[in-house]
């Protein structure tokens, strides 16, 4: 028995068929970016097409818009439209807007490229930039590449030279429908459109699924004949090199809290060139998500940080000065290519648009290699008030708050105060390595951290903090993920309480190691980024017993004492670079496990009250602070955020005792 017509289905079905065929797309990388392309399915003269700022990749039923399409496919007879471009645009926009059935708010828009799926007659219409097909329609022989093409019969094309979106596009395409039906006495169900992807349709979405893969199989073939046996070596990553130029880059840009990250692609890594630095985008979704052209940064002479920061800043001098408007794309000699972004989201939309379009890059040149826009092109692309809209609802949220936008590296984070820290300062839109030894209490503290602010909010690097190479990874992790570090926190310590006589000299020593050579570690390779930025704080989260002795506490308070002149040294070292060191000393943490878990403080400290209870030790140490309670991490993550606002003290060791110290 035949099949029945789609365009007999219930359109609860037509939908459930939609939604499947969009995730499939929606999920391929090789085909859809950054929330590109488009789908819709039709019945009767309704048509339902994704809504502008839905993904296909999640996309479910509620984000297709229903539209009237005789109102839709009017907009192409209509000839009373303006001149002037933006508000023939915003015209178009408000007949789209007022074709829609019970839209679920009001402004919510269909498409851009509503009329193009109406023009198409087949039901299901398929959208994407896929980079198989954009490696001919991006090529500067695309149309006599697409007319070699050996396509199988079922796949009926047109081409379309390249034309501005909007209604230019859908001008072009109702010619080209046009055209071919009355050519071939068949409607065509396929289009490859100069440098805006491919388009296909069909009365079923497996029909429509099946006419992409077969244009995808017949161009791959052609790549392969095309293609010429080039070695592929492995990019080896100078760390050296990254460390000093990625934080000085970041630090020069218009907002040096952007997030900058590396973009890993093996095709990008071949075509690193200054002629690629001067080479337009390939096609529009370029322009939006990555800008017109990247940055190019010229190896420095050395990595002296002077030398760097003067590399980077004048190529970014230049750059902003032709362009008018800051790169997004960084292309920096024998490293690599590096995207930058508001947001994790700005920055994935960068890094994976740039990325394809270097594969589709590599694509054209079978085809007579890439055919960049040209001025007038990208100029239209970059104004067109429909693709900044776009470009609105694709980007992410940042982060609000003190911290905003800043990466904190932060020792001993993985339980009590270095987690409550961490905690904190990603409350107020700080981005987060987090350092402990237990692996296990760090990774579920990152999890948790994620889980509430968003993935790759904070991440883990197991590490003892009294080894320089461990400490020196954290902080170049913090350069590879985020592109800078602008707070190290030295808070991981250890205490041990012994009476002298009784005291392990190893015991002693592991208190030194931690506590004090650890903040020294941690100062040092902070610092050695820090440089290359002429900005960043060192905070060493220090105690009351930095500042007085305590009994049976010989070990943790020459090492908190110790803490304090290495904050004075080392402010005075760093202040030429534009760093500065301070110390935070907190008094008791009475409500952590430090204290309250069974073997804590209360336990060790009962001796030296003559075997008091643990209660009593506790009021003990309350009645010491005018206060009357002890010190909280809230409190300390208060005079974290004052440290990082004032900009005229280094040096200092603040109390955040309830004036129990008030040296």
């Amino acid at each position: 028995m035949k099949a029945k017509s789609s365009m007999t289905k219930r359109p609860a079905r037509l939908i459930t068929d939609l939604v499947a065929l969009s995730r499939k797309y929606g999920n391929d990388p090789s085909h859809i970016i950054a929330g590109g392309g488009n789908t819709s399915v039709k019945l009767g003269e309704r048509m339902w097409i994704k809504a502008s700022g839905h993904s296909l990749a999640t996309i479910g039923p509620e984000g297709f818009l229903e539209l009237r399409m005789p109102e839709v496919l009017g907009i192409l007879a209509r000839k009373d439209w303006s001149a002037d471009r933006d508000e023939r645009e915003a015209q178009i926009v408000r007949v789209l807007l007022n074709a829609r059935v019970n839209p679920p708010s009001p402004n919510v828009r269909p498409s851009v490229e509503s009329t193009l799926h109406a023009l198409m007659p087949q039901a299901f219409v398929l959208h994407t930039h896929g980079e198989l097909a954009n490696g001919v329609t991006c090529s500067r022989k695309g149309e006599a590449a697409f007319r070699r093409l050996p396509l199988p019969r079922k796949v009926r094309a047109v081409w379309i030279p390249y034309v501005d979106p909007g209604m230019p596009l859908a001008q072009a395409l109702a010619k080209a429908l046009k055209g071919y039906q009355a050519k071939h006495g068949v409607p065509a169900n396929t289009v490859f459109m100069g440098k805006h992807g491919i388009l296909v349709a069909a009365d079923e979405a497996a029909e429509a699924d099946s006419l992409m893969q077969a244009c995808d199989e017949t161009i791959r073939g052609e790549l392969r004949r095309g293609a010429r046996k080039r070695r592929t070596e492995i990019q080896v990553v100078d760390r050296d090199l990254e460390a000093a130029v990625v934080p000085a880059l970041r630090s020069l840009l218009p907002d040096p809290t952007w997030l900058v990250r590396r973009i890993e692609e093996p095709a990008l890594d071949a075509l690193l060139s200054k002629d690629l630095a001067s080479r337009a985008a390939l096609l529009p979704d370029q322009v939006v998500y990555c800008g017109t052209f990247p940055l190019w940064v010229p190896r420095p002479r050395s990595l002296e940080p002077e030398v760097v920061r003067a590399a980077a800043g004048e190529a970014l001098q230049r750059f902003v000065e032709k362009h008018a408007r800051a790169p997004q794309v960084y292309l920096i000699e024998n490293l690599g290519a590096y995207a930058g972004g508001a947001t994790e989201k700005d920055l994935r939309n960068t890094s994976e648009m740039f990325a394809s379009a270097m594969r589709m890059t590599v694509n054209t040149r079978p085809f007579g290699g890439p055919n960049p826009l040209t001025k007038r092109e990208y100029a239209f692309i970059d104004t067109w008030n429909v693709e900044q809209y776009r470009r609105g609802l694709a980007a992410g949220k940042s982060a609000t708050g003190r911290a905003q936008g800043k990466v904190a590296l932060i020792t001993g984070a993985g339980q009590g105060v270095g987690k409550e820290i961490a905690e904190g300062l990603a409350e107020e839109g700080a981005r987060l390595v987090l350092v402990d030894l237990n692996s296990a209490t760090l990774n579920e503290t990152v999890r948790e951290i994620n889980a509430r602010h968003g993935a790759g909010r904070a991440v883990a690097v197991q590490a003892n903090v009294a080894m320089e190479e461990d400490q020196r990874a954290a902080a170049r992790l913090a350069v590879r993920t985020f592109g800078g570090l602008d707070i190290a926190i030295a808070n991981a310590g250890i205490l041990k309480a012994y009476k002298v006589t009784q005291f392990p000299a190893e015991a002693w020593r592991s208190i030194i190691d931690v506590n004090l050579v650890g903040a020294f570690l941690l100062a040092k390779v902070a610092a050695e980024v820090m440089q290359y930025q002429r900005s960043g704080d060192i905070i060493q989260i220090n105690s009351k017993s930095g500042k007085s002795g305590s009994k049976y506490n010989s070990a943790y308070a020459a090492s908190k004492f110790g803490g304090i002149g290495l904050v004075q040294s080392l402010a005075l070292d760093l202040i030429e670079d534009g760093i500065r060191v301070n110390a935070i000393c907190p008094g008791n943490f009475l409500d952590l496990p430090l204290w309250s878990a069974p073997g804590g403080l209360f336990d060790q400290y009962r001796a030296k009250y003559d075997n008091a209870t643990r209660e009593e030790v506790r009021r003990i140490y309350e009645s010491k602070v005018p206060m009357g309670r002890g010190c909280r991490v809230s409190d300390v993550v208060r005079a974290i955020l004052y440290i990082l606002e004032q900009d005229y003290e280094t040096g200092q060791a603040y109390n955040v005792t309830g004036g129990q110290e008030m040296r």
